[in-house]
């Protein structure tokens, strides 16, 4: 048997969706009525739930926010945001909270009832379009990465590593087996290609953009 809990600021979307899923042999619904508040939330014994579906608009409250105060007090309990917005908006959010993804309210009941299963076993249904930005976005991290190594050339980057260190540039020259005017001629190349004015500033820079550890 799976219990789950409907909490909706509307009584016709939690009866509906009740009388959806309970469609379904083995499924349970139970409905949560207003006020839904932070403080109320915690009368409430969520234990008996497999899963809460979620709506994300309230009234004055935020399922977001509601869903933080039930999972801070309640860590193990299973959340679907249960929306009838663009969930893809929400999705990245949703997951910092701890909730478990997010499902549109337009989505079939079998859809919803594969989110709410791959939620009982604590598995997230991520949407391909979420899931295709998030490639893209690492792809340009990596085309970045490798961008900011070819710019900068090993003498560049072992300059770059003893001035973190604090060395003068006299003793990065000696160190290196460098003329002092190189490693100045060098520096001036680094602070160019980072757009800084300092050697604080280019270590720091450098770090962030991975071209020293």
């Amino acid at each position: 048997m799976i219990h789950i809990l409907v909490v909706d600021d509307h009584p016709a979307v939690r009866e509906g969706t009740k009388a959806i899923l309970e469609a379904e042999a083995g499924v349970q619904v139970e409905c949560l009525n207003p006020p839904y508040t932070v403080e109320e939330m915690k009368n409430v014994n969520f234990t008996p739930f497999d899963v809460i579906l979620m709506d994300l608009n309230l009234g004055e409250i935020n399922g977001m926010e509601i869903s933080a105060a039930i999972l801070s007090h309640n860590p193990s309990c299973k959340i679907i945001l249960y929306t009838g917005y663009d969930v893809e908006d929400y999705f990245e959010e949703a997951l910092r909270i701890g909730i478990l993804g997010a499902v549109s309210k337009t989505e079939s009941k079998e859809k919803l009832l594969d989110h709410i299963r791959h939620a009982i076993d604590g598995e997230i249904v991520v949407p391909y379009q979420y899931f295709k930005r998030l490639l893209l976005e690492q792809r340009t991290n990596t085309v970045e990465a490798d961008l900011n190594n070819q710019l900068f050339n090993e003498r560049e980057k072992a300059i770059l590593q003893e001035v973190e260190k604090g060395l003068t540039n006299q003793e990065i020259a000696d160190y290196l087996h460098l003329s002092k005017r190189s490693i100045e001629y060098s520096l001036t190349s680094i602070f160019t290609k980072l757009d800084v004015s300092s050697r604080t500033e280019a270590v720091l820079i450098a770090k962030a953009k991975g071209i020293i550890d």
